[in-house]
């Protein structure tokens, strides 16, 4: 890198009109240093070209304002791909932007890696980083961490082809200290092609805290909304919210093999989300609950085939029925979980799907206690063709509220959940909610 280049870095703006590319390879812990003493309000624009790292570029300490935002972003957005060994750690910053790049780096490492930052905004990028054919670990793109951690966001960007265990997006926080992230948002995202990892664990899209966080309770606030799913079908749990107190809304996931569990963590919120499958092939799942107080209301769910843990539904027993367990650490168990409890389901629509999980039909030799004083009101259950299952599996469950609901099949069933229904004489007539597309999400998303 020449003197005029070094230059114009430190003055925190590259414009497109010189014409100038360079590679950040040599002179990556000199940008680390000139990004790090950036002003509130400074921009700086990186070229077009492959921007090959030997390590990754660790930005500590810098800090923007609401109103004065730091900005690290490409000139043309997808023109300047960040490869090589990794790419951006931004630790105990403030208001900065990441905006606009291709991230091929090696996954090794993170992409993108947040922690005990507030208010950073990963944005309008795209996420296609190369994974190994036999991955040295687990491989997450963007990840959110720290105990002092909060109000990041990550945006507008494209998540395509994961393959190895690890997501695409993960917010935890501190394993060690107890404490997630709080009050991150996920938002406005393209996810496709998160390939069937055939039973494997590890491979769900996104993810919000961690089994021990989970496990004791801890809340996280986190929003996921406005994201599009397309193909995402890893293992059984495609979100997997191990966390309390959050909000998974207005989300369209199409063909995706698995469901939206609430795995470990209670109050956590799903609404109006759109979940179907165009495709035939087995385990296009719903929502899967697990914990304390969920709600589930206004998802429209269509086509769905799968069963049990990729069911378009399913109440699940736990190892316990407390609302946090001290079953952590070296006591944590792959099953811990809660049994469904006190769990609201109203006003959502299912049509063509597989049958709803009220429970397991068997008893669970490892998940010993069952759901209990869960509500199942004012939805829609509808068979438009004759599937040849039930619209209902009535599972082991203690003390369900199933009333006011209403059911079409072509005959009503000889079976004591039919009473859970008012069934219908005619087809009734259900619109599909608008679903967002490709125009709507990702970095060229208005």
């Amino acid at each position: 890198m020449n003197l005029f280049s070094k230059h114009w870095i430190a003055c925190g703006l590259i414009t497109a009109a010189l014409g100038f590319t360079t590679a950040l390879a040599e002179e990556k812990s000199e940008l680390a240093k000139l990004l790090s003493n950036l002003q509130p309000g400074s921009t700086v624009e990186v070229p077009d070209g492959t921007h090959t790292l030997k390590s990754p570029i660790t930005l500590r300490d810098l800090h923007g304002t609401e109103e004065k935002p730091v900005v690290i972003r490409a000139v043309h957005r997808g023109k300047a791909v960040i490869g090589g060994v990794g790419g951006f750690i931004l630790k105990e910053c403030d208001h900065v932007v990441i905006e606009g790049f291709v991230f091929e780096n090696d996954a090794d490492a993170q992409c993108v890696r947040v922690e005990n930052c507030h208010y950073v905004q990963v944005t309008r990028n795209v996420f296609r980083p190369k994974e190994r054919a036999k991955p040295r670990h687990w491989e997450h793109w963007v990840t959110v961490e720290g105990a002092k951690s909060s109000h990041n966001r990550v945006d507008h960007n494209l998540f395509e082809k994961k393959v190895n265990r690890g997501s695409p997006v993960f917010v935890r926080g501190d394993d060690v200290a107890l404490v997630n992230s709080q009050h991150d948002r996920v938002d406005h995202n393209h996810f496709r092609d998160v390939i069937y990892a055939n039973k494997e664990n590890g491979h769900e899209t996104i993810r919000t805290g961690g089994n021990d966080l989970g496990a004791s309770g801890q809340s996280s606030f986190t929003i996921i909304e406005d994201n599009l799913l397309e193909r995402c079908s890893g293992e059984d749990e495609l979100m997997s919210l191990k966390s309390s107190d959050n909000i998974v809304r207005r989300n369209t996931l199409i063909n995706c093999r698995g469901a939206i569990c609430m795995r470990l963590g209670n109050r956590n919120v799903a609404e109006n989300n759109i979940i179907i499958a165009t495709e035939d092939g087995p385990g296009f799942g719903g929502i899967k609950l697990y914990g304390f107080e969920h709600r589930v209301t206004g998802n429209y769910f269509a086509g769905l085939t799968g069963a049990k843990h990729e069911a378009p539904f399913s109440f699940f027993p736990g190892m316990h029925d407390t609302l946090t367990t001290e079953n952590i650490r070296d006591k944590y168990d792959d099953n811990t979980a809660s049994a469904a409890t006190r769990c609201t389901v109203t006003g959502n629509t299912w049509v063509d799907c597989a049958p709803l999980y009220m429970g397991l039909e068997k008893e669970d030799k490892q998940r010993q206690y069952l759901p209990k004083e869960c509500v199942f009101t004012n939805n829609t259950v509808v068979h438009t063709k004759p599937l040849g299952k039930p619209l209902v599996i009535q599972g082991l469950v203690h003390s369900l509220t199933a009333k006011d609901n209403i059911a079409y099949a072509d005959a009503k069933p000889e079976a004591e959940w039919a009473s859970w229904f008012r069934w219908e004489a005619a087809k009734p007539a259900i619109a599909a909610p608008k679903q967002l597309t490709a125009a709507d999400v990702g970095p060229d998303a208005p």
